[in-house]
C-alpha cells in the first residue's frame, strides 16, 4: 500500500473511531426513587435527627402525598411562629401594617435567649429572624376581633382563638395540623387567599430565603414548648425552580428542644429526596 493510501484508511479509522464516540449513547439517568424508598430512607432521616414527625407534598394537579407518618400529619398542634405568616397578611391587608418596609420600633422588652430580636425591624428582617416582639406588636394592632374574623374567612386551622391576641399562636386554642398547613402554605404559593395581590406579593418576599440560582425556596419555622421541655415544630413553605413548584409541610413531634438550622436541613434533605433540590 502506497503511503498516500495508509496515511488515508488512518484518517478514515480516526473518523470512524470519533464518530462512534461521538454518537455513544449516553449513560443512562439514575432511576427516581420509588414511593416506598422515599418512606424507607424519610424514617431514617427522622431517626438521624432525633424526633418523629411527618412531611408532606403538595404538587399542582396532584393528591396530596404523605411522605411519612400519615398518622401525624392529623394530629391538631399549635401554629407557633408559623403564624407570623397569617399576621404578615392581615396585618397589611388591614393597614395595621403601613407596607412590608414600615419600620416597627422595638418596644423594650427584653429577649435574653434572643438578642436579635431587640431592635426596630422591617415585616421582612422580623419573618427571618422569626421575631416574638415584632409580630406580638402587629397582632396588638390587629387587635383580637379582627385576627379571629381573617382566622374564620381564611379557614385557618380549627378556626378558633383564645381572648389574648398576642398569645394567639401560643395559647392552644387555636389549632393547625400538618394537613391544614400545607392547604394554607399551598395557596399561598397560588395566590388563592382572601387577600389583594399587594399583600400576598410582600410576605411572600418575607419567606423567600436568600441565595442565587434558578431554584428558590419560601418557608417559615415555629416551635412551641411547654413546661415539661415537650412541644411541636414546623417547617412549612414551597420551593419553586425548574424541578417544579412544590409545597411542603414538616411536622415534628417534640421531646425535647430541637435546633431550628437542624429541622430547616432535615426539611431540605426530604426535598432533595423527592427530586425537588439538588444535591444528595
Amino acid at each position: 500500500m502506497s503511503l498516500s493510501l495508509r496515511t488515508l484508511a488512518l484518517a478514515a479509522a480516526i473518523l470512524s473511531a470519533a464518530a462512534s464516540s461521538s454518537f455513544a449513547a449516553p449513560p443512562a439517568a439514575a432511576a427516581p426513587k420509588s414511593s416506598e424508598q422515599r418512606a424507607s430512607l424519610a424514617t431514617a432521616r427522622f431517626a438521624d435527627y432525633g424526633h418523629d414527625g411527618t412531611f408532606l407534598l403538595q404538587r399542582d394537579g396532584a393528591p396530596t402525598q404523605v411522605v411519612h407518618n400519615a398518622a401525624f400529619a392529623d394530629t391538631p398542634l399549635r401554629p407557633a411562629s408559623t403564624f407570623k405568616v397569617m399576621l404578615g397578611l392581615i396585618a397589611l391587608e388591614t393597614g395595621a401594617l403601613k407596607s412590608a418596609d414600615e419600620i416597627v420600633r422595638w418596644d423594650g422588652t427584653p429577649y435574653p435567649k434572643h438578642p436579635e430580636w431587640q431592635r426596630d425591624m422591617t415585616l421582612r428582617q422580623a419573618m427571618q429572624s422569626s421575631s416574638e416582639g415584632y409580630f406580638r406588636i402587629l397582632a396588638k394592632r390587629i387587635g383580637r376581633e379582627r385576627l379571629a374574623q381573617w382566622v374564620t374567612r381564611v379557614g385557618y386551622g380549627n378556626g378558633r382563638i383564645g381572648d389574648s391576641a398576642p398569645d394567639v399562636w401560643h395559647d392552644g386554642v387555636l389549632t393547625v395540623t400538618a394537613r391544614q398547613q400545607l392547604a394554607f402554605v399551598d395557596r399561598l404559593r397560588r395566590n388563592d387567599l382572601p387577600f389583594s395581590k399587594a399583600t400576598l406579593a410582600s410576605v411572600k418576599a418575607a419567606m423567600r430565603e436568600d441565595g442565587k440560582g434558578a431554584t428558590r425556596v419560601y418557608g417559615k419555622t415555629g416551635t412551641h414548648m411547654d413546661d415539661n421541655d415537650h412541644g411541636n415544630a414546623w417547617w412549612i413553605g414551597w420551593v419553586e425552580g425548574p424541578r417544579g413548584n412544590v409545597s411542603f409541610a414538616l411536622g415534628v413531634d417534640l421531646k425535647t428542644a430541637d435546633d431550628r438550622a437542624q429541622r430547616i436541613a432535615l426539611g431540605k434533605a426530604l426535598l432533595k429526596d423527592a427530586g425537588l433540590l439538588a444535591g444528595k
